[in-house]
């Protein structure tokens, strides 16, 4: 496949995906498939569907034939953010959104040993969107990260029970934000400031073990490599001027590294239950820096728009398991607990989260060479504090964002040939 062809299909994808960012800690998604959301343990371990792929591409060496899985899951966030500004307490809450995060799978078994995949999914995105009077509209108003990655895949058997695979993901950012400037700048009241980045493409690569060292006791791990944009775009300045003022910008975004490990044990041959932790290098997202070739409020000169981020590295962690009732249905629960990265000394209004709460459930149907999967889990994301910013030109008030929660529903169809 030539480069060309390639950047056109990744670059597709993205469009049809526009909606598909998330609210989360910082913004690492990890709804997979319908049975991922339910019980990533298991498809990092044993795998079982061609979506296992997403955690650990080892995972898929056991499929038979050729084998097809397309789905989404649909996700509903709902959160609040309060301010005090030493004369009253402001409260806001953000738009109540939908986002859609589709994927698919295609796995083919080439020989016994050598099993070929292609993955099309999300694994990271963010979305925020407050109304025009959100008294934090200096420091963000909309703030839209979305990324698509295409995974080719292949795994190879190396024993009867010791598997490897690799992945080479093409990952496609695509990157908006927009605020009111802080008229201290100078520039006048209701001067706003949007940020529309071109389509970025980002090399990375990810590997993985499956190993079971006995019948009931399944291990699996991963690690998926940070990907690199460099990303140029539009950087738009309404207000100053009776028309927009329009200047070209660059920024470098960073995703970062993962290293996921899991464990399931069969307690019966209908029973497994394991867990999962996921380490996130997230203090590679130490700024957001936008370079303009020219601004209006520097005279024309270069300029760079800059906000400290300073991320933290987190782990998340999640135990589960299934319950095969028999041939045509399987059960699936966990709950995962996932640490957010934010520092608390750099708090803003980019990334709508805190800690984590996840209760997911899932069922999954097979008949013939059909397997359904659907899946359901609440997020609960409680209350923290935000200190707030010393410099006014920030934007950022002392109080805190209110509990918040979401809930997301997921289907996954899959085909056997």
């Amino acid at each position: 496949m030539n480069t060309k062809l390639l950047k056109s299909i990744v670059t597709s994808t993205a469009a049809l995906a526009m909606g598909a960012t998330a609210f989360g800690a910082g913004y690492a998604l990890f709804e997979s498939s319908a049975s991922g959301n339910a019980d990533a343990a298991g498809l990092t371990t044993k795998g079982g569907d061609p979506s296992a792929m997403f955690f650990n591409p080892a995972a898929i060496s056991d499929l038979e034939g050729t084998q097809v899985s397309i789905g989404t899951s649909f996700l509903f966030t709902h959160f609040g953010i309060e301010g005090n500004n030493g004369q009253q307490i402001m409260e806001k809450e953000a738009d109540d959104r939908l986002f859609l995060l589709p994927h698919m799978y295609v796995t083919h078994k080439l020989t016994d040993d050598i099993q070929l995949g292609l993955g099309v999914f999300e694994r990271f995105g963010l979305g925020l969107t407050m109304d025009d009077d959100f008294f934090g509209r200096y420091n963000n108003l909309e703030v839209d990260i979305m990324t698509v990655t295409v995974a080719p895949t292949i795994s190879y058997q190396i024993l009867d029970n010791l598997s490897i695979g690799a992945s080479f993901n093409v990952q496609a950012l695509d990157v908006s934000k927009k605020q009111y400037l802080s008229p201290l700048y100078g520039a006048g009241d209701n001067v706003t400031q949007e940020v529309k980045g071109d389509i970025s493409l980002g090399i990375g690569g990810s590997v993985g073990i499956k190993w079971d060292p006995v019948d009931w006791l399944h291990l699996g791990a991963s690690y998926v490599t940070r990907v690199k944009h460099d990303i140029d775009g539009d950087v738009n300045i309404d207000g100053i001027q009776p028309f927009t003022f329009k200047t070209r910008g660059h920024a470098e975004i960073t995703t970062p590294d993962e290293i996921t490990v899991a464990g399931t044990i069969d307690v019966t041959e209908k029973l497994t239950v394991g867990g999962t932790v996921t380490y996130t290098s997230w203090s590679v997202f130490d700024e957001l820096a936008i370079k303009c070739d020219n601004y209006p409020l520097a005279q024309g000169m270069p300029y760079e728009v800059k906000s400290v981020m300073n991320w933290k590295d987190t782990v998340r962690f999640s135990v589960g398991g299934s319950y095969k009732f028999n041939d045509n249905w399987v059960f699936r629960a966990s709950y995962t607990y996932d640490d957010s990265p934010l520092n608390k000394s750099t708090f803003d209004y980019l990334v709508p989260a805190h800690d984590r709460h996840i209760f997911a459930f899932g069922l999954g149907w097979t008949r013939d060479v059909w397997t359904i999967d659907f899946s359901y889990f609440f997020e609960l994301v409680p209350s923290t504090d935000v200190p707030g910013d010393p410099n006014p030109l920030h934007g950022v008030f002392p109080g805190k964002y209110q509990t918040g929660n979401a809930n997301c529903f997921g289907i996954t169809v899959t085909r056997r040939f």
